[in-house]
């Protein structure tokens, strides 16, 4: 009797304890993220510390990310569409912007997340960021993607080639083309450039119209159904401006730039092959490895054009961060981990540890972009990258400025002939949009 009574009572505690746990399991909330980073990346260490303290300070939480590298949204892109999405997507903004804004907003808005209190008990979120770039991405005056890091481009050099040379950081366009000829000189090739990669070929025709004709100026022109556009002659200097550094004129590119297989050229910058390289800023992060031992990496914005509207203060904001797809099934929970993400310990590892400028205004650039600081901290007026064109105009950015750039910038077209066939290609993609 007794032992029957002992074997009841061992079973049934087996039975409750057995009931604890699968209540437990029952009640774990699980976020899905997809992410853009592939293992073993900085950022990607950096987020999944941030996963593993948000599971242990939720240990009713766990997250069940997909580290799907620079293909996230097309990967992610079906679920949306058949409204079965991950709870969080990060990306950059260009991005989101295109899968979850261009066609129609399946984006969750995160003004109501903005507007609550920061992660360190600030009045509002959104007060910890550098504040203007938000308005760059709204839709109907409402936010829908949140940073952790802030990229931009302009020109790195190696401080130590120019101090052998006495060059200074030239200001303007002039002054880039005295420096670019002094290199030349000496037997250094002025610019670096990976032509099979046209999103870097790209830079100069956007940048020099920015500073031509002010921010806003490209995409004008990309958008413009009747392609008059085109027509005003600012364009037309860019195009000239560009065509005066090619093989076909003065050759202030390394040699065979124009079939440099990605990452040669910026290796070769690295080794000192060349001078100078026009790039995003995670240039000295991605090229670390390669660099000489007494490699000393600056940094300057690209130069003022004279007489032209656009100015150093115009300041260009890429953004990578969070979107919440329309459908997350925790939605409340992915606020909860984008909050987490953006504590300023995480983010000083963003600094410290990705050697990529963290998107908190309060958190010191890492001392590889120190040169990129008084330039974000004096901006007045913040644009996005490729001026949006890369956003909001993806078809036509790839399909018809690509090809003609690319041919612009090795100088195998003409200014004139540049102009001419981007403005009737624009006419024409646009007339089969119709």
């Amino acid at each position: 009797m007794k032992l029957r009574t002992r074997l009841f009572a061992v079973v049934s505690a087996v039975v409750l304890l057995l009931a604890i746990c699968t209540g437990v399991n029952a009640a774990k909330q699980q976020l899905e993220y997809y992410s853009m980073w592939n293992p073993g990346e900085d950022q990607q260490q950096v987020l999944a510390q941030v996963i593993a303290d948000f599971e242990k300070a939720n240990p009713g939480v766990s997250v069940k990310v997909t580290w799907a590298g620079r293909q996230v949204v097309a990967k992610a892109r079906s679920r949306v569409i058949m409204g079965n999405p991950p709870d969080l997507i990060d990306q950059s903004f260009c991005e989101l912007w295109g899968a979850l804004l261009a066609d129609k907003e399946v984006a969750v808005p995160v003004d109501d997340l903005l507007d609550s209190p920061g992660p360190e008990g600030q009045a509002r979120f959104r007060d910890i960021f550098y504040a203007p770039t938000f308005d760059l991405y709204q839709v109907s005056g409402k936010s829908y993607f949140i940073p952790y890091e802030f990229i931009t481009s302009g020109f790195f050099y190696d401080k130590t080639t120019f101090n052998s040379y006495g060059l200074q950081e030239p200001k303007t366009w002039d002054e880039l083309m005295d420096v670019a000829e002094k290199l030349k000189a000496q037997g250094i090739a002025p610019f670096a450039q990976d032509g099979n990669i046209s999103f870097y070929n790209a830079y100069w025709f956007y940048w020099l119209t920015n500073r031509i004709l002010g921010p806003g100026s490209f995409y004008a022109a990309a958008a413009d159904r009747t392609g008059e556009t085109w027509d005003h002659p600012g364009y037309l200097q860019a195009a000239q401006m560009i065509y005066d550094i090619s093989k076909a004129r003065k050759g202030y590119f390394q040699e065979g730039y124009d079939g440099s297989n990605y990452p040669a050229a910026q290796m070769g910058w690295a080794r000192r092959e060349s001078a100078m390289i026009v790039c995003g800023t995670w240039i000295p992060n991605e090229t670390a490895e390669g660099q000489v031992a007494d490699f000393d990496t600056g940094y300057f914005a690209f130069p003022e054009v004279k007489d032209g509207k656009g100015t150093l203060e115009n300041f260009e904001a890429y953004m990578i961060g969070f979107a919440i797809p329309k459908g997350a099934k925790n939605e409340a929970l992915a606020k909860e981990f984008i909050k987490f993400t953006l504590k300023k310990e995480y983010q000083e590892m963003i600094a410290g540890q990705a050697d990529n400028i963290a998107a908190r205004e309060d958190v010191q650039l890492p001392t590889v972009l120190a040169d990129v600081d008084p330039y974000l901290r004096n901006a007045t007026e913040f644009h996005m990258e490729y001026d949006g064109v890369q956003a909001k105009l993806p078809e036509w950015f790839t399909s018809v400025f690509y090809g003609l750039d690319d041919r612009l910038l090795f100088g195998t077209i003409t200014p004139d002939e540049f102009i001419q066939q981007i403005k009737q290609q624009t006419i024409s993609y646009w007339q089969k949009k119709k």
